[in-house]
C-alpha cells in the first residue's frame, strides 16, 4: 500500500509541476485576448459616443431617445449602447488589473476577474507549450503536495481501520 501511495504521490507532483508551469502561457494568451476584445468593444463605444455628440446629445441623454421610440428594434438599440459602454468599462478594468498584478498573483487576478467570453475562447484555443516556469512549477508541486497529504489523511480517515491491539506486560 506504501508502494502505491509512493506513486500516486509522485504522479500528483509530476502533474502539479508541469500544470503549474503551464499557467504563465494560459494567462499571457488569455490577456492578448482580453485585450483585443477590449479594443474591439472601446471602438463600438466609442462609436455610440460620437454618434450621440453628433446630436448635441450623452450617452444617456441618446439612448434615452431610443427608448420613447415607438419602434422595438430601435428601442433594443438603447440597450445595445448601454451594454456596450458596461462591457468595455469591464473589459479595461479587468484588463488593467490583470497588467498591474504582480507576476505570481496574475492567475489568481485572471481568474477572478474573468471575463466568460474571451476566458472560454482562450480556453478552447490554448496548446500546452514545453515552456517550463520554475516559480509556477514550484508551486504546483507544492499545491500538489499538500493535496496528496489532504486526501491521503481523508483516505486514512474513511476507509483505514485502526488497530488496537494491547499489549501485554503482565506476561511473564
Amino acid at each position: 500500500m506504501k508502494m502505491f501511495r509512493d506513486l500516486i504521490l509522485i504522479a500528483m507532483i509530476s502533474a502539479g509541476g508541469i500544470g503549474g508551469s503551464q499557467l504563465p502561457q494560459l494567462v499571457q494568451e488569455y490577456e492578448q485576448r482580453l485585450g483585443g476584445a477590449r479594443d474591439e468593444v472601446m471602438a463600438a463605444h466609442r462609436k455610440d459616443v460620437e454618434d450621440a455628440g453628433a446630436f448635441g446629445l450623452s450617452l444617456d441623454d441618446f439612448a434615452d431617445r431610443y427608448r420613447a421610440s415607438d419602434d422595438a428594434a430601435i428601442r433594443s438599440g438603447a440597450d445595445n449602447m448601454l451594454h456596450r459602454r458596461e462591457r468595455a468599462l469591464g473589459l479595461d478594468e479587468a484588463l488593467s488589473r490583470l497588467t498591474e498584478a504582480p507576476y505570481m498573483l496574475r492567475p489568481w487576478i485572471a481568474f477572478k476577474h474573468l471575463d466568460q467570453a474571451v476566458g472560454q475562447a482562450t480556453w478552447q484555443a490554448y496548446r500546452p507549450t514545453l515552456t517550463i516556469d520554475p516559480r509556477f512549477a514550484v508551486a504546483g508541486v507544492v499545491v500538489a503536495w499538500i493535496l496528496h497529504a489532504f486526501l491521503a489523511l481523508l483516505w486514512r480517515l474513511l476507509f483505514v481501520r485502526q488497530r488496537h491491539d494491547r499489549r501485554r506486560f503482565d506476561r511473564a
